[in-house]
């Protein structure tokens, strides 16, 4: 048997049924399983916890199957003639939400996740910021899968847990224009007939709009059926990144910015980005700032905006100000008591953290946008000599590489290993280093030494022979 297993987060409530779930130990089968990408452990050693001597008999490394484990940023990726793409959703804990497409069909399951605006969670008003985002990711869906656990009434209670109300949810699969949504996550404090009743009062209400919006709750072994498009393509996917690309070596480079002037917060804050591995810069003044910002790139800012004791909205101004690339504009958090969309889309700012807030929430907020700026860095643009540009010298693996005239003059740096070969490698060495050997150490080692010659030292290898 050979299977795929795509995994949102690694919450128990989310992995537990790996351990029980028996086409994993039977020796022959093949599974491939996918997860979100951390700063620190990787999908097997989460997965591998929760199998340890206290908690399981059986460890993760004694499974009979042969199973491969794929860290995952937002991007792309394929599963034979399916597409999917990734998009990060709001948690308390970094999780995925996937796209699948395939044959003139797409299915989206977005769970678990939390509307980014607080006022959102009542289903009414307009879609902006991070949502707006989100539902571009959701667009044209034949079939959504949405967490749905609260209602709008029973929100405001639960703020910060990680999960949407069915009016949101509802909201959403309007404006993005989605066929089917399942609601699912259902809250175990509500029973089926509760369930039924609500979905039964939201179809009353969509019918009252005149809108052919179909929903309904998922149900266990529950099959959906959805017609066949062939008139439909995929989603446009040109620039994304690859969801699986290695993004290790730049973490220890990582920063970021902090104008908090709240010392408490500020505290607690920097704890947090701590844990991650990321460091911590904190500045007084915008002289400061810009100072930093010149001198090494941060990966985010995180601004506090509370008038006349800090504006943020200022800070974030003089930042978009100083900045000259628009490809790559630093993430700016802000901080604040309630959120002001126009205002902060005014100004630049990119995402909110909305006191009060909890450490996870903050913690997994910083790592989405470190991700999702390490990635940035490095997406590159396909040029049309592809084949060339595979072949030819290393070049800096912070810059985009791009189709050029005249190639046959250029110079290249001669110390950078190119991102194409380093990938490359990683994912060779990765897949065969369960097999290793003597003769596989020398090999993959002279394997790098050639990929990663400087070219004098390739001219000069030529020139003796």
């Amino acid at each position: 048997m050979r299977g795929h297993i795509l995994i949102s987060h690694t919450h128990w409530d989310h992995i537990q049924g790996i351990p029980f779930f028996a086409p994993l130990f039977v020796p022959g089968n093949e599974w491939d399983i996918y997860g979100p990408k951390g700063l620190g452990q990787s999908l097997r050693e989460a997965l591998a916890g929760q199998m340890q001597y206290t908690y399981f008999p059986v460890p993760l490394d004694q499974c009979g199957a042969t199973i491969r484990y794929h860290d995952l940023v937002e991007g792309t990726f394929d599963i034979d003639d399916i597409k999917v793409s990734t998009r990060y959703l709001n948690h308390p804990a970094l999780t995925l939400g996937y796209r699948l497409e395939a044959d003139g069909v797409a299915v989206v399951y977005a769970c678990d996740h939390e509307p980014y605006s607080r006022s959102a969670a009542t289903g009414d008003g307009e879609i902006t910021g991070q949502d707006l985002r989100h539902a571009e990711f959701l667009s044209g869906a034949d079939l959504l899968i949405h967490d749905a656990q609260y209602t709008a009434e029973e929100y405001p209670a639960k703020v910060g847990w990680g999960h949407s109300s069915v009016e949101y949810v509802v909201n959403l699969g309007r404006f993005a224009q989605v066929k089917k949504v399942a609601l699912t996550h259902h809250d175990p404090l509500r029973d089926d007939d509760a369930i039924d009743r609500l979905v039964a009062n939201i179809r009353a209400k969509l019918r009252e709009n005149a809108s052919s919006l179909d929903v309904f709750a998922a149900v266990e072994g529950q099959i959906v059926e959805i017609a066949r498009s062939p008139t439909k393509g995929s989603a446009p996917r040109a620039g994304e990144f690859q969801a699986e690309m290695p993004i290790e070596p730049a973490l220890a480079e990582w920063s970021v910015l902090l104008g908090i002037a709240d010392t408490k917060m500020a505290a607690a804050l920097s704890n947090t980005i701590r844990a991650e591995g990321i460091r911590a810069k904190f500045f007084a003044n915008m002289d400061e700032a810009r100072t930093l910002i010149a001198k090494g790139r941060p990966s985010l800012a995180i601004l506090e905006h509370d008038p006349p004791r800090v504006d943020g909205m200022e800070m974030c101004r003089a930042i978009r100000e100083q900045e000259n690339d628009r490809e790559h504009q630093l993430p700016v958090i802000m901080v604040a008591a309630q959120e002001n969309q126009a205002a902060g889309a005014a100004a630049g700012v990119t995402d909110w953290l909305i006191k009060p807030f909890t450490d996870a929430c903050a913690r997994t907020k910083i790592r989405a946008w470190a991700l999702r700026a390490a990635c940035q860095w490095m997406r590159a643009v396909i040029p049309e000599d592809e084949e060339w540009r595979l072949a030819r010298p290393p070049v800096h693996v912070r810059r985009a590489p791009m189709a050029q005239k005249g190639i046959e003059n250029r110079r290249f740096p001669e110390n950078v290993i190119s991102t194409d070969k380093s990938a490359l490698l990683w994912m060779y060495c990765r897949e065969i280093a369960p097999f290793e050997t003597p003769a596989f150490s020398k090999n993959v080692g002279d394997l790098i030494a050639r990929a990663t010659k400087r070219p004098s030292e390739m001219r000069n290898r030529s020139a003796a022979n």
